[in-house]
C-alpha cells in the first residue's frame, strides 16, 4: 500500500534530515531552529507559487495557441498525443484562427496603453470627447444599421442614411455587414444552441469573446448556408462595404480617430492613436458583445420566460439601447427594440426617428401595445408592471386568443414569421 501524505512527508523529512515542519532550503548551520523553520516554510511556498505559475502560463499557452477548435480536452502540453476523435483542422483554418487571437491580443495590450494614458492625465479632454463621440457613432452603425435594418428589417432606409450607417458599422471593425447580417440571423433562427454563433449555454466567455477566438462549432457550419441572404446581396451599399471592408475600417477606425485629434488640437500622435483608436475601439466591442453574454444571461425576463435573453439596463446603456433583449428575441421585428416610452436609454430608436422626420427612415414597424400586453401575461416572468388601462379593459380574459411567441424569427423577411403578427404590426411613416 503506498503511504498517504503524512507518511511521505516523514519520509521526505527523514531523507533530507530536515527538523519536523520545516524545510531547510537555504538555511545554514548556524541558524537558530525558529528561523530554519522560516526559511524553509519561505521557500517550500515560493516553490508553490513558482509551480503554480508554471502550470497556468503553460495551460493559457495550450488553451490560447493549440485549442483552436474549442475542445473541452485541453492537452496537458503542446506536444501531447490528440484524441483520437480530434477535429483536424487544415493549415488555413489554423493561420486564419491564429491571427484573429494575435489581432485580439494586440488590440488589448493597445487599449490597455490607451487606458494608462487616461489614467495618468497625459490625454487632452477634447480627445477623450472625441473617442465618446466615435464610439457612439460606431455603436449606432451597429445597433441601428446591421442590427435593426438589415438584419431584421424593423424599418426601411434611403440610400443616404445607408451609406451612413455603412460607413458607422464599419468604424466598430465588427464585422462587414453581409457577414455581420447572417450570424445574427442564425442566432435569431437557432438561439443558445450550437447551431447559434455565440451559444451562450457555453458559458459567459465562450458567448462573450471565445466564439471570435476559435473556429465555429460544426453545427453553425451545417446551418449558415441556409440563411437567406438575397436581400444583402442586393443591396450595393452592403456589398460595396463588404468588398473594401478591410481598407475602409483601416482607414475609418483607426487612421483618422489618430489624425483628427492631432490635426485639430494638437494631441500627440500616440496618445490619439491608443486612446481614440484603440481604446475606444476595444470598449465599444466589449459593449456589443455583452450583448451576447451577459444580456443572456443576467436580468429579467418579462416577456417571454423560456427563453435565456433577458432585459438587462447596464447592457442597454453600454450599447445605445440594445440590452433590452427578452423583448427583442420576442419581438425581433420591432424597429425600437424596446417597449420604451422615451430615449433614455435607446439613442438608436432616437436616431431613426430623427431620420425619420426627414423621411429618411420609414416603414417603422412596432408592436401593438395590446399584443405586447397579452404576449407579457401569457409567457412573461410576471416582472413586467401591468397597465392600469388594461387590467380594466378585462384583455386578461382572453389570452387564449393570442399567438404564441415565436422566438424562432429574426425579423421581418423571414417567412417563418406568423402571420398573426405580421398583420397586427403598426407601421409608422408608411412609403407611397
Amino acid at each position: 500500500m503506498s503511504p498517504n501524505a503524512t507518511d511521505s512527508s516523514t519520509i521526505l523529512r527523514e531523507e533530507r534530515k530536515m527538523p519536523n515542519g520545516c524545510a531547510n532550503g537555504w538555511s545554514s548551520m548556524s541558524d537558530s531552529a525558529e528561523e530554519q523553520c522560516w526559511k524553509g516554510q519561505a521557500f517550500l511556498k515560493i516553490n508553490e507559487i513558482v509551480g503554480m505559475v508554471k502550470y497556468y502560463s503553460l495551460r493559457a499557452y495550450i488553451i490560447f495557441w493549440h485549442e483552436l477548435s474549442m475542445n473541452p480536452r485541453v492537452r496537458s502540453s503542446p506536444f501531447s498525443p490528440p484524441p483520437a476523435d480530434e477535429l483536424v483542422l487544415s493549415a488555413d483554418e489554423i493561420f486564419s484562427t491564429r491571427r484573429r487571437r494575435l489581432f485580439f491580443t494586440s488590440i488589448h495590450l493597445l487599449a490597455l496603453a490607451g487606458l494608462y494614458f487616461c489614467v495618468t492625465g497625459q490625454v487632452k479632454l477634447y480627445t477623450v470627447l472625441f473617442a465618446l463621440a466615435v464610439g457612439i457613432m460606431s455603436s449606432i452603425g451597429v445597433t441601428a444599421g446591421s442590427h435593426r435594418l438589415w438584419s431584421h428589417h424593423a424599418y426601411k432606409a434611403k440610400l443616404p442614411l445607408r451609406i451612413i450607417l455603412a460607413l458607422f458599422q464599419t468604424v466598430g471593425v465588427q464585422y462587414s455587414i453581409y457577414n455581420w447580417v447572417r450570424d445574427h440571423r442564425l442566432h435569431h433562427k437557432y438561439t443558445d444552441t450550437d447551431a447559434d454563433p455565440h451559444n451562450s449555454n457555453r458559458g459567459f466567455f465562450y458567448s462573450h469573446v471565445g466564439w471570435a477566438l476559435m473556429l465555429p462549432h460544426p453545427a453553425f457550419e451545417s446551418k449558415v448556408s441556409s440563411v437567406d441572404m438575397t436581400d444583402m446581396e442586393s443591396d450595393w451599399v452592403v456589398m460595396w462595404q463588404y468588398k473594401l471592408y478591410a481598407p475602409l475600417a483601416a482607414v475609418l477606425s483607426y487612421v483618422l480617430p489618430t489624425v483628427v485629434p492631432w490635426w485639430l488640437w494638437g494631441e500627440d500622435l500616440l496618445v490619439a492613436h491608443l486612446v481614440a483608436a484603440q481604446l475606444r475601439q476595444v470598449l465599444t466591442l466589449h459593449s456589443t458583445f455583452l450583448i451576447n453574454s451577459a444580456a443572456h444571461m443576467w436580468g429579467l425576463k418579462p416577456y417571454d420566460k423560456n427563453i435565456n435573453p433577458t432585459e438587462n439596463m447596464f447592457v442597454s446603456v453600454a450599447t445605445c439601447g440594445d440590452g433590452w433583449h427578452n423583448y427583442h428575441h420576442t419581438f425581433p421585428w420591432d424597429y425600437k427594440n424596446a417597449e420604451l416610452l422615451d430615449y433614455k436609454l435607446n439613442l438608436s430608436t432616437l436616431f431613426i426617428d430623427a431620420f425619420s422626420l426627414i423621411g429618411w427612415a420609414y416603414d417603422l414597424k412596432t408592436v401593438p401595445a395590446e399584443l405586447v400586453n397579452k404576449r407579457a401575461l401569457r409567457t412573461g416572468d410576471g416582472t413586467r408592471k401591468q397597465p392600469a388601462t388594461d387590467s380594466a379593459t378585462g384583455h386578461g380574459d382572453d389570452l387564449k386568443t393570442v399567438p404564441a411567441a415565436c422566438t424562432n424569427v429574426y425579423g421581418w423577411s423571414d417567412t417563418d414569421m406568423p402571420d398573426e403578427d405580421r398583420r397586427m404590426a403598426q407601421i409608422y411613416k408608411k412609403s407611397d
